[in-house]
């Protein structure tokens, strides 16, 4: 029972072919099924809403993030102002020494005069109330 080399080649061809042919019907029943078991992804009212929701969440802590460090920035209002410079020429007149934030407001004075332009804390806070609203409003 021994086989001849061109024989055994022979059965090796029929085999290779065989195993070619079952895996391509095999992927493509494999293909098939899939494709026909395949449901599209529901979508439902409140996964909209969520979304929606989650932007806006979002945005709000954004926006209050920006706001608490808008809170934080300090500005010099009208009547702080007015204090240091009683403050500066009370020393003065006392010749008592100035510290060296007191001493450059001094200088700053001297050069370009008591500035008018600045604003009260109540307009200022009603400013930057304005400013917080419109950043909050910007979310709805």
């Amino acid at each position: 029972m021994s086989l001849s080399f061109s024989e055994v080649e022979k059965i090796m061809l029929k085999k290779q072919n065989y195993n070619y042919s079952s895996y391509l019907i095999t992927s493509l029943l494999l293909l098939f099924i899939t494709s026909l078991n395949t449901a599209g992804a529901q979508e439902y009212a409140t996964d909209r809403l969520f979304m929606k929701e989650f932007s806006k969440t979002k945005c709000r802590t954004a926006a209050e993030a920006k706001i608490s460090g808008l809170k934080i920035n300090r500005v010099m209002t009208k009547e702080q102002e007015a204090l240091l410079n009683q403050n500066v020429w009370s020393k003065l007149r006392v010749n008592l020494p100035l510290s060296p934030g007191e001493k450059r407001h001094l200088r700053k004075i001297k050069q370009q005069g008591i500035t008018k332009n600045k604003l009260s804390s109540k307009k200022l806070w009603a400013r930057k109330a304005a400013t917080f609203k419109r950043l909050r409003q910007k979310c709805k």
